[in-house]
């Protein structure tokens, strides 16, 4: 005897507000049905709602994305290629900037002391 479990009876009223859809796909279309979920970030019901058009559609903000990778990519330009050198009087670290007035001074200094590869020293 299969016996039928209490429901409270605000738990009957949600699923007959709120039905059940259940379908089956193959495995590919699943995959690729989570993968989209995962990259929009959405449930699979806000899916379904925004395909149907009742719900505005939640796209990633390209912008933000551009930004984010523009300034990933900033930092760790600038983490292996920054010139820097350290006062002599304060031990402080001075960066230098590219086409800034200290960086023209330095590729002039190199220039005219003639600074060579660590190599080509005689």
């Amino acid at each position: 005897m299969v016996r039928a479990t209490h429901k409270p009876p605000a738990r009957v009223r949600y699923e007959q507000s709120h039905p059940s859809v259940s379908f089956r796909v193959d495995r590919d279309t699943y995959t690729l049905f989570k993968q989209r979920l995962d990259d929009l970030g959405v449930s699979a019901a806000d899916f379904i709602k925004e395909s149907l058009g009742l719900l505005q559609p939640k796209m990633p903000d390209i912008g933000r994305i551009k930004r984010l990778a523009r300034d990933k990519g900033y930092r760790e330009a600038k983490e292996e290629y920054q010139i820097w050198y350290y006062c002599n009087v304060c031990r402080k670290r001075i960066d230098i900037y590219p086409n800034s007035e200290s960086h023209k001074a330095i590729i002039g200094y190199m220039k005219k002391d003639g600074w060579r590869h660590e190599g080509c020293v005689k």
